[in-house]
């Protein structure tokens, strides 16, 4: 699954990893305030714990993220903090939406390879990803769309150069405000929203009701080693 050694250490020992992971985790949970029982799974983003109220890998089962050992159409929200930056994309995009039940909701970070943080030395795998790994929005929206899942929602995050001190941290934060003015593509993260659409297809109201908000089916045939 993992390419490099990119851990996300960045987000847990670093001044600005620890901001841009606050940022991150506000983006994630303004999106799953309306959980309400929904099957909800985390991949990968140990860093992040936006809620404790769905299932997280590899901390609550341990699975291959590009052969997912959920049953198809069985979870309502999926998280993936940085998840393509580390695998396939492709085949990662794609076991997301077998997973997800129609009008399911993938929600994704991941960095901006034409950011300001794209002139500096951190995408060498190991603070960042390479910056060969990253996607660029365009290019992930013609994936996602290829695939058939529709944009919902968009947000940049994080205009502030590549400094990694707290006083340089609080010395930039002008350049949040005239970033998110000015050149909102140039941030360093994006996150985004993305809502599985099957044509004609609906899940009925009664089927729901049926199954407990908690669980969800695994396949044990895709349980990785």
């Amino acid at each position: 699954m993992h390419r490099g050694v990119f851990n996300g250490s960045f987000f847990m020992q670093t001044p600005m990893g620890q901001y841009l992971a606050q940022k991150e985790a506000d983006f994630f949970r303004r999106h799953l305030q309306y959980l309400n029982g929904q099957v909800a799974v985390q991949l990968g983003g140990i860093w992040q714990r936006p809620s404790e109220n769905m299932i997280m890998v590899p901390r609550d089962v341990r699975m291959d993220a590009e052969m997912l050992a959920f049953e198809t159409h069985s979870v309502d929200v999926l998280l993936m903090p940085h998840l393509l930056e580390i695998s396939s994309a492709d085949l990662v995009l794609q076991e997301a939406f077998r997973i997800l039940k129609p009008e399911g909701r993938l929600i994704l970070t991941g960095f901006n390879p034409k950011s300001l943080w794209g002139l500096s030395s951190w995408f060498d795998g190991k603070r960042l990803p390479m910056k060969s790994q990253c996607l660029a929005l365009a290019e992930l929206k013609r994936k996602t769309v290829a695939i058939g899942f529709e944009m919902e929602y968009g947000q940049f995050m994080d205009y502030l150069p590549a400094v990694n001190s707290p006083s340089a941290l609080r010395f930039w934060q002008f350049m949040e405000k005239a970033g998110d003015r000015w050149w909102p593509q140039c941030a360093a993260v994006y996150g985004v929203v993305l809502t599985k659409h099957l044509i004609g297809v609906h899940p009925l109201p009664e089927l729901e009701s049926a199954f407990d908000g908690n669980t969800v089916a695994l396949s044990t045939a895709r349980l990785a080693e």
